[in-house]
């Protein structure tokens, strides 16, 4: 595995009108990131940094070199990311149908760093809204939106990596998406589903 890892229209929030309810948004959160954790055993040490480590420089030099931001909650970056860009429904359940095809591809055995699950989350949803908007969600925007705790350079990676792991299939059909969303034990209209209908 690497290790970088659509309807014109407004934007609307994944809050309590767009999603049917404040308890189904925050649902849809919630199994968003179960789906991540559960997607592949990580480990809790730090993602390699490519500048010398702080074990290699004497320690009166330590307060001068750059630490990664800490990364918060996968919940609480999922929400963050998600309500900053004001992502539709079933562009977030796209995302998650992605990561369930990651799923099928990777080898039980599969492990990454803390850091995986969010990187898996930032690609997969980048991926899902380009294929359903005509003026999708811009890296920098993500960048922003995520805390600027990923670089530009490696969110290009991450969604690089993603679609070739995925084979380059994208395609999600509307009652995929309400499927998708039954099986999570939530219920998407018609309308809401058909809002990323090509």
């Amino acid at each position: 595995m690497s290790t970088a890892l659509a309807t014109p229209g407004p934007r609307v929030d994944l809050g309590p009108t767009a999603a049917g309810g404040t308890s189904q948004s925050s649902q849809l959160m919630r199994t968003t990131a179960r789906s991540l954790k559960s997607l592949m055993r990580t480990s809790d040490r730090a993602p390699q940094q490519h500048a010398v480590g702080v074990s290699s420089l004497r320690s009166n030099f330590a307060h001068i070199i750059l630490q990664p931001p800490l990364l918060p909650a996968i919940e609480s970056f999922i929400c963050s990311v998600t309500a900053s860009l004001k992502i539709k429904v079933g562009v977030l359940v796209t995302a998650l149908i992605y990561v369930e095809r990651l799923r099928k591809q990777l080898p039980k055995s599969a492990t990454g760093s803390a850091d995986t699950p969010y990187r898996i989350f930032l690609a997969s949803l980048l991926l899902a809204d380009k294929f359903w908007s005509d003026h999708s969600v811009q890296i920098k925007s993500l960048v922003a939106a995520a805390g600027a705790v990923f670089s530009k350079r490696e969110i290009a990676a991450m969604e690089r990596a993603l679609l070739k792991l995925l084979r380059f299939n994208l395609y999600v059909s509307a009652d995929e998406i309400r499927t998708h969303a039954q099986r999570l034990g939530m219920c998407i209209d018609e309308h809401t589903a058909a809002v990323c209908a090509p």
